[in-house]
Protein backbone atom coordinates (compact mmCIF):
# COMPACT_ATOMS: atom_id res chain seq x y z
CA UNK A 1 0.00 0.00 0.00
CA UNK A 2 0.84 3.63 -0.38
CA UNK A 3 1.85 4.01 3.40
CA UNK A 4 4.29 1.15 3.19
CA UNK A 5 5.69 3.05 0.25
CA UNK A 6 6.26 5.80 1.56
CA UNK A 7 7.89 3.98 5.12
CA UNK A 8 10.34 2.49 2.94
CA UNK A 9 10.83 5.77 0.74
CA UNK A 10 11.51 7.20 4.13
CA UNK A 11 13.76 5.08 5.71
CA UNK A 12 15.91 5.22 2.24
CA UNK A 13 16.12 8.63 2.89
CA UNK A 14 17.11 8.28 6.20
CA UNK A 15 20.28 6.57 4.96
CA UNK A 16 18.69 2.93 5.98
CA UNK A 17 18.72 4.05 9.59
CA UNK A 18 14.83 3.19 11.03
CA UNK A 19 15.27 5.16 13.92
CA UNK A 20 16.06 8.33 11.97
CA UNK A 21 12.24 8.09 11.00
CA UNK A 22 9.41 9.02 13.14
CA UNK A 23 5.66 8.41 12.27
CA UNK A 24 3.42 10.94 13.81
CA UNK A 25 -0.68 10.36 13.41
CA UNK A 26 -3.48 12.18 12.31
CA UNK A 27 -5.05 14.93 14.68
CA UNK A 28 -8.88 14.47 15.31
CA UNK A 29 -10.37 17.07 13.54
CA UNK A 30 -13.54 16.33 14.16
CA UNK A 31 -13.41 18.76 16.94
CA UNK A 32 -12.98 21.71 14.91
CA UNK A 33 -15.85 23.67 13.99
CA UNK A 34 -15.24 22.95 10.22
CA UNK A 35 -17.10 19.01 10.48
CA UNK A 36 -20.66 19.12 11.08
CA UNK A 37 -21.95 18.42 14.13
CA UNK A 38 -23.76 15.47 12.06
CA UNK A 39 -20.53 13.90 10.72
CA UNK A 40 -18.14 13.99 13.92
CA UNK A 41 -18.93 10.51 15.23
CA UNK A 42 -18.02 9.53 11.77
CA UNK A 43 -15.14 11.33 11.02
CA UNK A 44 -13.33 10.74 14.55
CA UNK A 45 -14.03 6.96 13.86
CA UNK A 46 -12.31 7.28 10.72
CA UNK A 47 -9.76 9.56 11.63
CA UNK A 48 -9.17 6.05 14.25
CA UNK A 49 -9.54 3.82 11.93
CA UNK A 50 -7.03 5.26 9.53
CA UNK A 51 -4.10 6.13 12.51
CA UNK A 52 -4.58 2.01 13.77
CA UNK A 53 -3.67 0.63 10.73
CA UNK A 54 -0.67 3.19 9.73
CA UNK A 55 0.38 2.57 13.69
CA UNK A 56 0.39 -1.23 12.94
CA UNK A 57 2.33 -0.96 10.02
CA UNK A 58 4.54 1.64 11.47
CA UNK A 59 5.24 -0.44 14.80
CA UNK A 60 5.85 -3.70 12.14
CA UNK A 61 8.72 -2.25 10.75
CA UNK A 62 10.04 -1.12 13.75
CA UNK A 63 9.81 3.06 13.66
CA UNK A 64 8.83 5.06 15.95
CA UNK A 65 5.24 6.48 16.17
CA UNK A 66 4.18 9.26 18.07
CA UNK A 67 -0.21 10.02 18.73
CA UNK A 68 -0.84 12.94 18.60
CA UNK A 69 -4.64 12.63 17.95
CA UNK A 70 -5.42 11.99 21.81
CA UNK A 71 -4.21 15.16 22.71
CA UNK A 72 -5.55 16.51 19.44
CA UNK A 73 -9.14 15.98 20.78
CA UNK A 74 -8.93 18.44 23.40
CA UNK A 75 -9.51 20.97 20.81
CA UNK A 76 -13.36 20.20 21.55
CA UNK A 77 -13.09 22.03 24.25
CA UNK A 78 -10.04 24.35 24.56
CA UNK A 79 -10.61 26.70 21.44
CA UNK A 80 -7.23 27.98 21.98
CA UNK A 81 -6.27 24.86 19.71
CA UNK A 82 -8.31 25.78 16.78
CA UNK A 83 -6.87 28.11 14.18
CA UNK A 84 -9.22 30.85 13.08
CA UNK A 85 -10.07 29.45 9.73
CA UNK A 86 -12.18 26.58 12.07
CA UNK A 87 -10.41 23.74 10.18
CA UNK A 88 -6.55 24.09 11.60
CA UNK A 89 -4.38 23.25 14.31
CA UNK A 90 -3.51 27.13 16.32
CA UNK A 91 0.40 27.57 16.65
CA UNK A 92 -0.55 26.29 20.26
CA UNK A 93 -1.46 23.44 18.98
CA UNK A 94 1.23 22.82 16.74
CA UNK A 95 3.53 23.57 19.70
CA UNK A 96 2.22 20.89 21.63
CA UNK A 97 2.85 18.16 18.88
CA UNK A 98 6.82 19.90 18.36
CA UNK A 99 7.03 19.06 21.59
CA UNK A 100 5.79 15.54 21.73
CA UNK A 101 7.95 15.37 18.64
CA UNK A 102 11.08 16.53 20.60
CA UNK A 103 10.76 14.75 23.40
CA UNK A 104 10.50 11.42 20.91
CA UNK A 105 13.67 12.42 18.88
CA UNK A 106 15.84 13.54 21.67
CA UNK A 107 14.83 10.27 23.77
CA UNK A 108 15.80 7.63 20.50
CA UNK A 109 18.79 9.80 18.93
CA UNK A 110 20.98 10.58 22.21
Amino acid sequence: NNFTQLLNKSVALAGNRKERVFVVSIPDYSVTPFVSQSNKAQVSKEVDWFNAINKQATLSYGIVYIDITTGSREGATNAALIANDGLHPSGLEYKKWADALFVKMREVLK
